[in-house]
């Protein structure tokens, strides 16, 4: 079984995959910084020298890729933007549902994220949302403590007769 875990960029996915992860005794992945590691390269690097869509088919190979089970993997936020990864998701998707404002301070911190350079949070979010519903099996709020974030996920599988 895998848990992909999809959203925004700023929704939490890799502080609450690690914890969900360590929860469960199963292996995390950073899908960003698994084909950061494969390219040898940042991703920003990437998109600047090839372009999104080189970063994106990079992004599908990578999701390819992925062969382990009992493993929780944080997606890119623009996972969705192809729609034949769904199909290679093979496991939980859960799209942690965040309010933009709560995005927008928790990047506000963070390293430049290369896309924000040409567009902004909100024009992100628009093009996306429906998509992440799309993708998602199930949606889990990330606006609480991520403790609470994590107890949701774990109750939800104990629901599903996954653990």
């Amino acid at each position: 079984m895998k848990i992909f875990l999809i959203g925004m960029p700023g929704t939490g996915k890799s502080t609450v995959g690690k914890i969900l992860a360590n929860k469960l005794g199963w292996k995390f992945m950073d899908l960003d910084h698994y084909i950061e590691e494969r390219e040898l390269m940042f991703i920003d690097h990437i998109i600047t020298l090839y372009g999104e869509d080189a970063f994106r088919v990079m992004e599908t190979n990578a999701l390819k890729s992925i062969n382990e089970e009992s493993m929780v993997v944080s997606t890119g936020g623009g996972i969705v933007t192809r729609k034949e990864n769904k199909q290679f998701m093979n496991g939980i998707k859960i799209y942690l549902e965040t309010p933009i404002e709560l995005i927008e301070q928790r990047l506000k911190d963070s390293y430049e994220r290369p896309l924000l350079k040409e567009k902004s949070l909100q024009q992100i979010y628009d093009e996306r949302f429906l998509k992440y519903q799309g993708f998602a099996d199930h949606i889990i709020s990330n606006s609480k403590e991520v403790s609470r974030t994590v107890e949701n996920i774990l109750s939800l599988l104990k629901e599903m007769n996954i653990l």
